[in-house]
């Protein structure tokens, strides 16, 4: 019997050596220029299913301060751009949605200040469907999958790993304060 164990374990850790990490689309770890200044910020937005086109517009929050985003800093200062950071990240949970699930990539996405509301924009970020990560709060842990059945703007799980990580890192490097990296909601039974 222990050998069996030993050789389950064995194979099992090899398995895992063997498999390969996730992929960081060259679209997130290779444009990641921080700035300081105005951006919006969807990673708790709500997003309404397009009825045209492949653009969801997604309900962001307008902030200024340290921000990561794939364009300049002298094009944020002219067009309003959804970028990120871990300013959320205190109170809330990083909930895995399974494949296929309808999410929205806002990282990137053109803005405009909602005429409304100063603190609010509205982003227009493309749908995608398969397994994404998206920032929750806590009681919405507690809800399974039922969250993933809302379209939000979200993140494939090595992006959210790698914005998270990156954006906490590049903060605490030049001596700035910043939340730490989301934590995930513990695993529940739907």
């Amino acid at each position: 019997m222990k050998n069996i164990l030993t050789v389950v374990l064995l194979a099992t850790a090899l398995s895992t050596l063997a498999a390969e990490p996730p992929k960081v689309t060259p679209s997130m770890q290779s444009k990641a220029t921080m700035c300081n200044g105005t951006y919006a910020l969807c990673i708790m937005a709500p997003c309404t299913k397009p009825t045209s086109g492949s653009l969801a517009p997604c309900e962001c929050v307008i902030q200024t301060g340290w921000n990561m985003g794939p364009n300049s800093c002298d094009d944020r200062v002219t067009h309003l751009t959804s970028t990120y950071s871990n300013n959320f990240n205190n109170c809330n949970r990083l909930l895995t949605c399974p494949a296929p699930t309808d999410w929205a990539w806002c990282y990137g996405a053109s803005c405009e200040t909602n005429p409304k509301d100063a603190k609010l924009a509205t982003c227009h970020c493309p749908v995608h469907t398969s397994g994404a990560v998206v920032l929750v709060k806590p009681d919405n842990c507690m809800k399974g999958n039922a969250p993933c059945r809302t379209l939000w703007s979200a993140a494939i799980p090595a992006e959210s790993v790698f914005a998270n990580n990156h954006y906490y890192n590049w903060m605490t490097e030049h001596g700035y304060p910043a939340d730490p990296p989301a934590v995930a909601c513990p695993a529940t039974h739907e």
